[in-house]
């Protein structure tokens, strides 16, 4: 039978760890997104090298697990190149990585989405490539991209879990400890996912408003 009188009074430990998954979240979600823009442009340049590189770096940490990532950075990386970051700094940059390899395929396919027909009618004008590529296409970009970049985020939200593993104490951390100190597993994982629910449940559905907008506004078009 569950138990959840057992455990709902230490209900507010787990709450303790929203600020810092939400933080591990924003921040690697900011890097990633900066990172991703260049490394997209990169991309649609098809610059000799550079872009195989960064060809490389996106199939690289689109294939490969981040947990994998959090664990050699905080592990291997002290052995390897004696470089010891701090379990924050880990977590956030293996997430931004990942993050980064999915944005910069969002940037692309939402730059290459833009009429051609924009690009040449700025040209017109004058302006240069980055000019048009600034104040022209991207623009239009970040509406296309919108509703896929929220649902990046919520895979985001939700792989900052993996921040237990290096007994960050976000929400997943605290869970596991509050499991063993009452010995009620499945009663405090499903308070645990209940606060991931609740967390992650207004992302979704935004990102679904974003969708019908983003589909109306290209019908409009």
């Amino acid at each position: 039978m569950f138990r959840f009188e057992a455990v709902i009074g230490d209900f507010p430990v787990l709450l303790l760890g929203i600020p810092l998954t939400l933080g591990l979240t924003f921040a690697a979600f900011v890097v990633g997104t900066v990172a991703a823009l260049p490394i997209a442009v990169v991309r649609i340049a098809r610059i000799p090298v550079v872009s195989q590189v960064a060809l490389a770096w996106i199939e690289f940490f689109r294939t490969t697990p981040p947990l994998m990532h959090i664990v050699w950075a905080y592990y291997a990386l002290p052995v390897v190149a004696d470089i010891k970051l701090d379990a924050f700094t880990v977590v956030t940059g293996a997430l931004a990585c990942s993050t980064s390899a999915q944005m910069a395929e969002i940037f692309r396919g939402g730059i290459l989405a833009v009429p051609r027909g924009q690009w040449d009618a700025s040209q017109v004008l004058g302006l240069a490539h980055w000019q048009r590529l600034w104040w022209v296409v991207l623009p239009q970009t970040l509406r296309l991209i919108l509703a896929p970049s929220c649902n990046t985020l919520v895979s985001l939200l939700k792989q900052s879990s993996l921040a237990a593993v290096i007994a960050l104490p976000e929400i997943m951390n605290r869970g596991w400890i509050l499991a063993s100190e009452t010995f009620r597993p499945i009663e405090v994982l499903t308070l645990v996912a209940f606060i991931y629910f609740v967390l992650t449940w207004p992302l979704v559905l935004l990102s679904a408003a974003l969708e019908r907008q983003s589909s109306l506004a290209f019908r409009s078009d």
